[in-house]
């Protein structure tokens, strides 16, 4: 093997592990969850008590989380309601991750940073109601529990729904 593509072997294992060191601080993800969730109504209330389900599998050789997020219809039937694929962007330094909603109803494009023990996403997308920004964030995070905030502003930024969407999320 010549030198240089040697070095670019090793270059490249270098590159893969520190990608994995950083993609494995989400890899608390794996597996089902059960979500206790709340969201706003369009008239500012909120609906509270929901029950939703996730299943977070890796995907693309182990270098993306997908999660399959899911509620039960009337009949007990699992509903498939979105999905989001998630991996660490070494060249950026940063977590990307994307929202897909049932029929690409809603989507939502974010990037991330871990710190502090927690994960924080901005973004942008559009649904019904038009382009907004969004802020995500993971928090008190442990192997069978975590939480998750999302506040989103329909007017660029100058007013933000806080806690659009939140739930506390226990491992199934």
């Amino acid at each position: 093997m010549k030198p240089t593509l040697l070095l670019m072997a090793v270059l490249l294992c270098i590159d893969l592990q520190a990608q994995n060191k950083e993609f494995d601080k989400m890899d608390f993800m794996l597996g089902d969850w059960q979500f206790n969730a709340s969201s706003m109504n369009p008239d500012g209330t909120y609906t509270t008590n929901q029950t939703f389900f996730t299943k977070c599998t890796l995907l693309f050789n182990e270098t993306s989380h997908k999660d399959d997020f899911f509620y039960k219809d009337q009949s007990g039937n699992m509903i498939c309601y979105g999905t989001t694929i998630r991996t660490y962007n070494e060249g950026e330094k940063q977590w990307e991750m994307l929202w897909l909603g049932s029929n690409f109803s809603v989507t939502t494009q974010m990037v991330g940073k871990y710190e502090d023990a927690n994960f924080y996403f901005d973004g942008e997308g559009k649904d019904q109601r038009g382009e907004y920004l969004e802020k995500i964030t993971f928090y008190d995070i442990s192997d069978s529990e975590y939480k998750w905030k999302m506040d989103r502003s329909y007017d660029g930024g100058r007013t933000w729904l806080k806690n659009y969407f939140s739930y506390t999320a226990t491992k199934l």
